[in-house]
């Protein structure tokens, strides 16, 4: 009977400043990780021309993807592509591609042995994020509008669809949440960070405690400002073309002054609506996996 390939730690990422602290601290600990004879698969770009079109349907993509991933030592793979979108432009169910993703993986890595990494952030975060992103891709909707196409968010049936894939023993739940929150959200994001690649690396290597974990750095979430925000859903009733809309969009990101903060359009009782959608969302995952 041939022997399986190496293992492959999968770090699925819903809150995004974590993956870039993951790979930021991967890239600058190349040496450390060859020391240790693992492979780290964090670039966007990479994985964007190993799998073209982020295609995990069909047979020829997940053979591509297995190409990516399984190499002769263990690999730490970290992304949020996987999982697809947060929302739709329309809005709907929270990410509503994350089966076929997951499904991608489990055909792509058959006979691998491997674990999944699952960092969550805020559904707060996650729905202004995916409000700004829609009207940055030139949609024409309001944060009222888009709200109300919104279906009640959990994590839930992610991970369950995780642990039906992988198994409960080989999930670990990452809470991003509170890093909303936090009075350095960079260090909040790091602290996470750490939490994914020490899990991620004991399951490579069994060992973690002679690594500079110390190291890992975070970066506070940026998107759109409210004045952004603003400018563009002026512009947008007035531009027919997708090019009009493209250029909207390069206008904002670099001639509109952000106003150094990000948009937090949320009212207060959506605010408080969502925090207990985490808290109620954490309880149960305390229940099916290991939560950090």
């Amino acid at each position: 009977m041939p022997e399986a390939p190496p293992p492959v730690a999968v770090h699925l990422g819903t809150h995004r400043p974590t993956v870039r602290a993951v790979r930021a601290w991967c890239g600058t600990h190349r040496d450390v990780l060859a020391e240790r004879h693992v492979t780290t698969r964090t670039s966007w770009s990479d994985l964007r021309a190993a799998v073209p079109g982020l295609d995990w349907r069909s047979d020829k993509g997940r053979e591509r993807l297995r190409g990516h991933l399984v190499a002769d030592e263990p690999v730490l793979f970290s992304s949020s592509a996987p999982l697809g979108p947060a929302y739709l432009p329309r809005g709907g169910t929270l990410f509503p591609h994350a089966d076929a993703g997951i499904d991608g993986l489990a055909a792509a890595l058959a006979g691998v042995p491997w674990s999944v990494h699952l960092t969550l952030a805020a559904h707060a975060d996650v729905v202004t994020s995916a409000w700004v992103t829609t009207v940055r891709h030139g949609h024409l909707v309001d944060l009222d509008t888009y709200w109300s196409a919104l279906e009640a968010p959990s994590w839930v049936p992610i991970v369950q669809r995780l642990v039906a894939t992988v198994g409960a023993d080989r999930v670990s739940v990452h809470d991003a949440s509170a890093v909303r929150t936090a009075g350095d959200p960079a260090g909040a994001t790091a602290a996470v960070g750490r939490s994914v690649l020490a899990s991620a690396l004991d399951r490579l290597t069994g060992r973690t405690d002679d690594l500079p974990l110390a190291d890992v750095t975070g970066v506070a979430d940026t998107r759109w400002s409210a004045r952004q925000i603003e400018v563009a859903l002026t512009a947008l009733p007035h531009l027919r073309s997708h090019d009009e809309r493209h250029a909207l969009t390069h206008f904002v990101d670099r001639q509109v002054d952000d106003g150094g903060t990000p948009a937090q359009p949320l009212t207060p009782d959506q605010e408080a609506e969502l925090a207990a959608r985490d808290e109620a969302d954490l309880a149960r995952l305390r229940d099916l996996v290991e939560v950090r």
